[in-house]
């Protein structure tokens, strides 16, 4: 991590001569992140900051509007020079024993039988879902069903309503008749 001071300095170095103002007109134009703030308000810029900084000041003396710069060193792919820790890294690992692409074919073929596996229990659970499911339909058929008697009872409810009505005028009728039969049948019986 490098304070505004040290970037300075690693870009004086590199021949990348500007001073304290110009580094922060340029991180503030070219929207370059320094990747810590400390609560004094100091910041801290990393290697691929400083690399930024120096790819923007070699395009801007090619004559690059800030916009275009600010462009160029996002979107483009940084290529960093690779530095002699990583050759060191790159021996060590050259040194150790084959059998590691064996380790990760067993692991790999585990993994694609275990996926293999996880895939047939869920269509197996799909398959049992969707069966639950038109059995369920088939219930449904028998609900369906039990509505259409009700529909049939309430039709036969309005009918027996119907019944008990015209009964009632019967009765009534009769009721009438008797009463006017009654004197009839007094006189035959007296």
């Amino acid at each position: 991590m490098y304070r505004k001071e040290d970037v300075l300095k690693k870009l004086n170095e590199d021949n990348y001569y500007i001073d304290i103002r110009a580094l922060e007109n340029f991180v503030k134009d070219w929207q370059i992140d320094p990747i810590y703030e400390a609560k004094d308000g100091t910041v801290f810029f990393d290697d691929i900051g400083i690399f930024k900084l120096k790819k923007g000041i070699s395009l801007k003396s090619q004559g690059y509007t800030n916009d275009q710069i600010c462009y160029r060193i996002h979107k483009t792919p940084l290529e960093m020079p690779e530095k002699e820790d990583e050759e060191i890294k790159s021996t060590a690992l050259e040194t150790t024993p084959q059998q590691i692409p064996e380790v990760r074919n067993v692991t790999l073929n585990v993994t694609n039988q275990t996926l293999q596996m996880l895939a047939e229990a869920v269509a197996g659970k799909i398959t049992d879902d969707i069966k639950n499911h038109i059995d369920a339909s088939q219930f449904s058929e028998k609900l369906i069903e039990a509505g259409e008697y009700k529909k049939d009872n309430q039709k036969l409810a309005q009918q027996v309503e119907q019944l008990l009505e015209d009964n009632k005028k019967l009765a009534k009728r009769l009721e009438y008749l008797e009463e006017r039969q009654k004197p009839l049948w007094k006189r035959i019986f007296e």
